[in-house]
């Protein structure tokens, strides 16, 4: 999913996080700076902190279904009803959430989400319903690299037999009944029982060794938002599993699934989505229709108001609690109450003949980031560029509020320096015959989910229907994913069809 999956003791540093001051940041750095893209804080931050609460004007519009949030499941609830009279109420420029992508000459690159995992049913189907071919990435997938000069991956050195006992233990669990699966609404006893132990509780039960740990963090704070010790055992395990099973991706990320919901929804009639469109209130109705408070970010003191017969919030629970009106609060103050992650991605555009790169690059022990993505690396090698590639850099915070205070303040050059420094140490062959040119940032303050112990608890006791609201955000699995949301999406339309 919305995965992408000098010692490893090192790696916990990334906690304190994220960037060290270099003297690189103190003067005009010799590559461009993009403006920010990724989330826009202005205005929905008023919205969150609770400073629209006026009543809601008279409607001026009805329609049966309106969506709010434009991401991977608002476009497909859209989609799945395209012959109704569906809106989406997006607040950003473009549909997409973080499945967006950029490009930069011709190479397409991921701003967030960037590959998926599970191509069983439901998934297969709904891709092929879109006209999408995932396709898988050659080996090798990843690398782990220590920032030695010609030091090996440990997994096929130090590491390889505690990475095969790691790699054993997932095979059983996914072979097995009790696998801790999507959707959650399946899980067996045994399974739900993970959701009660961390994650590195787990791994430490099944003896696990120690060495890896580092490693495994990375890849929980890069997907999951936060390392094992924080993050649910059921999320955990169904997140690793994807280290037996073939990934896919396609060019620029997971923006080919959202460009193609999208495109699908306006062949069904165009002005379908409503983007920069910030929704501030919500009024559920028994057996009417539900009212939306709404407004255009351009105009912000020009509040809005349409009806409809059920409403479809497909935006994340903590801030759905917050403009959910007229509801059990207990349930809004779960809602409100979850953890979100927050990240940076930096997509470094270089000019010069690229390295041969696997898809995913681990810096083991890195300060400022936690994995690189070779834009390129899904191509075939006859579609590659010669003199040109892209590397999509993930920088999470361990600590998210302390995160989303330096995204506020926005401070380019200082997050960008000490990443391209540790890009230097661990792939200097990125560099070896390329110029670094541009690094282009983008920002997401509330990402995803932290999945923590209990979460798939939580959100198979919270409601995901009030009157004729609908909640419908990969949220409601616990899990930060696209085979989340496309779950979540589908229960809502069934809801929907229904009546």
């Amino acid at each position: 999913m919305v995965t992408r999956r000098a010692t490893i003791a090192g790696l916990g540093a990334l906690a304190t996080q994220l960037v060290l001051p270099s003297a690189e940041a103190a003067q005009a750095p010799p590559y461009q700076l993009g403006e920010w893209t990724g989330d826009s804080f202005a205005p929905m931050h008023a919205v969150r902190d609770g400073l629209w609460r006026a009543p809601l004007s008279a409607p001026e519009r009805r329609v049966d279904v309106v969506v709010i949030g434009g991401g991977i499941a608002g476009l497909a609830v859209a989609a799945l009803l395209r012959d109704r009279d569906v809106l989406v109420l997006e607040r950003e420029s473009e549909p997409g959430g973080v499945a967006k992508s950029g490009r930069w000459r011709d190479v397409d690159y991921a701003l967030g989400s960037a590959y998926i995992v599970d191509l069983s049913d439901p998934f297969r189907a709904f891709y092929e319903t879109l006209g999408l071919a995932p396709r898988s990435v050659s080996e090798p997938v990843d690398r782990a690299l220590s920032g030695a000069p010609g030091a090996e991956d440990p997994r096929d050195g130090e590491w390889r037999g505690a990475y095969e006992r790691l790699k054993k233990l997932l095979r059983r669990l996914g072979a097995s009944p009790d696998f801790p699966k999507i959707p959650i609404a399946q899980a067996s006893a045994p399974a739900l029982a993970l959701d009660q132990l961390s994650l590195h509780e787990f791994l430490r039960r099944e003896h696990i060794d120690a060495e890896l740990f580092g490693l495994l963090d990375a890849y929980c704070l890069s997907a999951l938002g936060a390392p094992t010790a924080e993050i649910s055992a059921y999320a955990g395990v169904n997140f690793l599993s994807e280290i037996n099973a073939p990934i896919y991706a396609f060019p620029g990320g997971n923006g080919a699934i959202a460009r193609a919901m999208a495109a699908r929804l306006s062949r069904a009639g165009e002005g379908r989505i409503v983007t920069g469109a910030a929704v501030y209130a919500i009024e559920p109705a028994e057996g009417g229709y539900a009212r939306v408070g709404w407004f255009d970010a351009q105009h912000p003191g020009e509040p809005r108001c349409l009806e409809a017969r059920w409403a479809v919030v497909a935006a994340p629970y903590f801030f759905a609690g917050r403009i959910l009106r007229g509801v059990d609060p207990a349930a809004t103050a779960r809602m409100t109450g979850l953890r979100q992650g927050s990240y940076l991605v930096a997509n470094c555009c270089f000019e010069g003949a690229p390295q041969d790169l696997p898809y995913d690059s681990w810096a083991l022990g890195a300060q400022s980031f936690s994995d690189a993505i070779s834009a390129t690396a899904i191509l075939r090698p006859a579609e590659r560029p010669k003199n040109h590639s892209v590397l999509t850099v993930y920088a999470p915070f361990h600590d998210p509020g302390a995160g989303r205070a330096r995204l506020l303040d926005g401070d380019r050059a200082a997050f960008a320096a000490p990443i391209v420094e540790e890009l230097r140490r661990f792939m200097p062959g990125a560099f070896g015959g390329a110029r670094l040119a541009e690094v282009r940032l983008t920002r997401w303050g509330h990402h995803h989910l932290i999945a923590a112990p209990g979460i798939v608890a939580t959100m198979r006791a919270l409601p995901k229907r009030f009157g004729n609201v609908l909640l419908a955000h990969s949220d409601g699995q616990g899990m930060p994913a696209v085979e989340s949301a496309i779950i979540e999406a589908q229960n809502a339309v069934e809801t929907i069809k229904r009546g």
